[in-house]
């Protein structure tokens, strides 16, 4: 359940961060702008690509440590 509430806030704060960046992207495309805006797009996506797997990095420890533990737990 914690990692439902961490996963929510994680995803906000990258929608926070790439969203207004690849408003930019679409405004530039839409004004003619197309090297620019083809670029945001490019930094949002990759903002939230790596957002993304920083999470995963993060809670695959988190999760593959607990799981040891209980596993352990469960045994004795």
């Amino acid at each position: 359940m914690t990692l439902g509430i961490v996963r929510t806030l994680q995803l906000a704060a990258t929608l926070v961060v790439a969203g207004p960046v690849g408003l930019v992207g679409v405004f530039n495309l839409i004004e003619g702008n197309h090297l620019h805006g083809v670029a945001f797009l490019a930094a949002a996506v990759a903002i939230v690509a790596v957002s993304e797997y920083v999470y995963l990095r993060l809670t695959d420890r988190t999760v593959g440590r607990l799981r040891r533990i209980g596993g352990r737990l469960r045994r004795d």
